[in-house]
């Protein structure tokens, strides 16, 4: 009996740690094929091209690059780029390019062409432009007056696009309008007060509040969105509606030129033909003093007794 016992006791004090290894080891089977599931759920509900275009963290990127930030930020921008070029040459929209600017602007905010061309970019990629796009842009914009903070061309921008740009491409009903005009010319008229500033910013800001202001605004701002471009087929985009202001211009100045001539008309010999009162020049008495249009009086025939 004895001996049993002293049999079984050592037979125990082995079985025990190989028992809970095993339940520790079909413990962790378990969860693994839980989370194996759960990914798999998730993974489902994920986007087809998000293999493809996910990006980790920036700051999992940040400790990857072993301090070499600048770098990886080079390598998103230039993915971001192809990206881009991809998408508007297939007409889709581009969707990941904000993560993608963002996430380069993490590992490197010095990187000043990821504001103004980036904006670019989420603006002028070939589908209509809508509001969240132009928010799109202003957010990255944003980031670009904090890194930036004496550069002109930055606020220009963000303030063309709560100006014109977003009223624009609004729906007329859009209560969010006023707000986006009011701060459009507060960031406009602070842009204007930079040191470097080209002469034609404080003009622009000076007429902005008027049709044709706002009008010779949008010229100047899309003449900088062009420059900055890097796709032709975006530049063809931003070509296209600076010859539609263009052309509206040129028929606002038409009609313009042409209610000036009439009032000169009007103000000479409205009686005589047009060319007459070209020729002759102002009406003016002997005292060289311009007076009040003269109108004929038509002729009326007496009729006899």
């Amino acid at each position: 009996m004895s001996r049993s016992v002293a049999f079984s006791s050592p037979t125990r004090r082995r079985l025990g740690p190989g028992l809970a290894l095993g339940l520790l080891l079909l413990v962790l089977a378990i969860v693994a094929g839980l989370c194996q599931s759960r990914a798999n759920a998730l993974h489902d509900r994920w986007p087809p091209e998000a293999d493809t275009f996910y990006l980790p963290p920036s700051r999992i990127l940040k400790l990857a690059s072993l301090g070499h930030s600048e770098l990886a930020a080079d390598l998103i921008h230039s993915r971001a780029n192809v990206y881009f070029g991809t998408q508007l040459h297939a007409r889709l929209p581009t969707k990941w390019l904000a993560q993608y600017l963002h996430t380069a602007i993490d590992l490197d905010p010095q990187f000043r062409r990821l504001y103004l061309a980036g904006a670019a970019m989420l603006v002028y990629n070939g589908q209509r432009i809508v509001p969240d796009m132009i928010l799109a842009a202003n957010g990255v914009l944003a980031r670009g007056r904090q890194a930036f903070p004496f550069d002109w061309e930055i606020p220009f921008q963000l303030g063309f696009n709560l100006l014109y740009e977003l009223p624009m491409d609004a729906t007329p009903d859009d209560p969010r309008i006023p707000g986006w005009r009011q701060q459009g010319v507060e960031v406009l008229r602070q842009t204007a007060l930079y040191e470097g500033v080209p002469a034609f910013i404080p003009s622009l800001v000076a007429s902005m509040l008027t049709k044709q202001g706002s009008q010779d605004l949008a010229v100047r701002h899309l003449e900088q969105a062009y420059a900055v471009s890097a796709s032709e087929e975006a530049r063809t985009q931003i070509r296209r509606r600076l010859l539609q202001l263009r052309g509206s211009q040129v028929a606002e100045d038409l009609a313009k030129k042409q209610r000036e001539f009439q009032s000169l008309v009007e103000s000479r010999y409205p009686e005589f033909p047009e060319a007459f009162s070209v020729v002759i020049g102002p009406r003016i008495t002997s005292n060289s003093v311009l007076t009040t249009p003269f109108r004929a009086t038509p002729f009326r025939a007496e009729s006899p007794p």
